[in-house]
This record gives structure tokens, C-alpha cells and sequence, in this order.
């Protein structure tokens, strides 16, 4: 979890790197531009909550507990690629992907026969293809310029494996973010480095639940600006 809290450090070191950086204003994104970026990214685990499996008696009113089942979810490192186009010096619009392979654990226990507890782990393959429209802070650039802060949010497609990737859990993800594009030198074509974080709410994948699930969120990578 302390990996959330890179990011405001980060963003407080930029304007003293910046210092050594070369800056000309008229090669800021604009109109028609491209940027590619890739790195990694960090959301922590969740709880899933317990189940109870239950054996109908003779009458529908009567049960018997069989075993209770507790699952949860580590955390997400993983990675990310996109590309995003400037609709003006303002705004742009990106589509990319996300890749993770977080680790399911179901305990079992309270098992009806005395059998002992038992903990069963299996790792899900995590893809996600998300949209997202951003919103840049012109004004509240910093650094000669060279650091630019933006506001974005979107939606993507949830499509998660388990049990060998035989089975298949689909679902749905949207986000808000607040970040930073840093850009190294001078030009038209160069390189930059990106920081960011905020939240994301998923929805179904492997998660049984139907409700939203809040998690906090932060990528960091590099930038190719053309």
C-alpha cells in the first residue's frame, strides 16, 4: 500500500529536475498529436467477503451448513500501454490496455465432518481495454512549462482467466485519475515521463459481487510525444 503514495512525491521533485531541462513553448502538445505511453501500474487487493454452502433438509425452512468459504484477491502490479491523440492543446482522447495476474485465495473451513481447513490459491490473468478523454491544465503547468497536469476519466472492458484460463469472467471498470506529463527537452518528437493515480471501480470478473468495487490506483511510465 505505500506504493500508493509515490506518486504526490514524485510530483514534488519534478520542478527541481526540471531545472536541468531545455523548454520550448511552442513544442507543448497541440492539435494533431500523438502520445504513446507504457510502464507499470499498482492497485492493492480486496476482500471478497464469505459464503456459506448450505444442504436443504426435509423441509425448505431447515439447512445445514456444509463448509464456509473466504475468498480474497492480492494485489495488482501489472502493466500498461497507450496511445492518445490531441483533439486541441487541451484535450485528447486515448485508448489502451492493461495487463495484471493477481492471486485468488479461497479458504475453506467449518467443513461439516471435521475436515481440516484448507486454502486454495490460483492466479487470474487480469486484461482490461479501457477509453479514457483527458482534460489538461494548461494554466497550472509548472517546471519553465515542462510539466503539465491533466484530469482523465473513462470506462473499459473487464475480461479475466482462472482455473487453467478455462474459464472465462467478463465485467466492466471506469476510472478517474489526476496526473502529470513531464516532458524531457526540446521538439516536436521527444520523450516524456508520466505519473498518475486516482480511483477505479470494477464490476464483476471473477468478483461475484454486483456492486461497484473501489480501488485506489497509481501507474508511472514513459512517454513518446509525435
Amino acid at each position: 500500500a505505500a506504493k500508493l503514495f509515490l506518486i504526490p512525491i514524485v510530483v514534488l521533485t519534478l520542478p527541481t529536475i526540471a531545472g536541468a531541462q531545455v523548454y520550448a513553448g511552442g513544442d507543448a502538445p497541440r492539435r494533431g498529436s500523438f502520445e504513446a505511453a507504457g510502464g507499470g501500474m499498482f492497485a492493492p487487493g480486496f476482500d471478497m467477503g464469505s459464503m456459506t454452502a448450505e444442504l436443504t433438509r426435509s423441509t425448505p425452512t431447515e439447512t445445514f451448513d456444509l463448509f464456509t468459504s473466504d475468498s480474497e484477491v492480492s494485489e495488482f502490479p501489472g502493466a500498461f500501454i497507450r496511445l492518445g491523440y490531441y483533439l486541441s492543446e487541451s484535450v485528447s482522447v486515448e485508448g489502451g490496455f492493461r495487463y495484471a495476474r493477481p492471486t485468488l485465495s479461497v479458504r475453506l473451513s467449518g467443513d461439516a465432518e471435521s475436515a481440516p481447513d484448507v486454502t486454495a490459491d490460483e492466479t487470474v490473468s487480469h486484461y482490461l481495454f479501457e477509453g479514457s478523454a483527458l482534460w489538461h491544465l494548461r494554466n497550472l503547468s509548472f517546471a519553465s512549462g515542462s510539466a503539465i497536469p491533466y484530469l482523465s476519466g473513462g470506462a473499459g472492458y473487464l475480461r479475466e482467466l482462472h482455473e487453467g484460463n478455462q474459464l472465462v469472467e467478463t465485467g466492466q471498470e471506469y476510472h478517474a485519475l489526476a496526473g502529470v506529463n513531464f516532458w524531457l527537452g526540446a521538439g516536436k518528437h521527444r520523450f516524456g515521463l508520466k505519473f498518475e493515480g486516482g480511483m477505479s471501480a470494477r464490476k464483476k470478473g471473477f468478483d461475484p459481487d454486483d456492486s461497484l468495487r473501489m480501488q485506489p490506483i497509481v501507474f508511472g511510465g514513459v512517454s513518446y510525444l509525435f
